[in-house]
């Protein structure tokens, strides 16, 4: 029971945080990309692969990574809101940027990821 309460609770905060974000980046300025999501997920990525470097990853306690790490960053980040989006971007007809979205996505994600792991294994 604990276990689904700090998941939970880690995710009310990670969905909110997400949500807090894209409504800001949204109100700031109009994009045909959805810049907001892109952010998010390539924050999130690094985050957790620095979080879960083996030099970080045995500092944290079984709890504290089922709070931050599956819980937060697991709502925090989106891969079906990235999904929908690019789908979204093809059904309007924006060819480009839906292919330009979508692979920049899960490019620089993965330096992300990269980037995250090595600056956690340099601790």
């Amino acid at each position: 029971m604990l276990n689904m309460l700090l998941v939970g609770f880690g995710g009310v905060l990670g969905a909110i945080l997400r949500y807090e974000i894209s409504r800001h980046i949204k109100e700031s300025r109009e994009f045909v990309v959805p810049l907001e999501t892109f952010i998010i997920n390539v924050t999130g990525a690094l985050l957790l692969s620095f979080l879960s470097s083996p030099k970080l990853i045995h500092l944290f306690d079984n709890d504290v990574k089922l709070f931050i790490m599956t819980g937060f960053i697991g709502a925090f980040t989106t891969y079906s809101t990235f999904s929908h989006e690019t789908i979204d971007l093809f059904r309007k007809k924006h060819y480009i940027h839906a292919f330009l979205y979508s692979s920049v996505t899960v490019v620089v994600g993965l330096i992300g990821a990269f980037l995250g792991y090595y600056i956690g294994s340099l601790f």
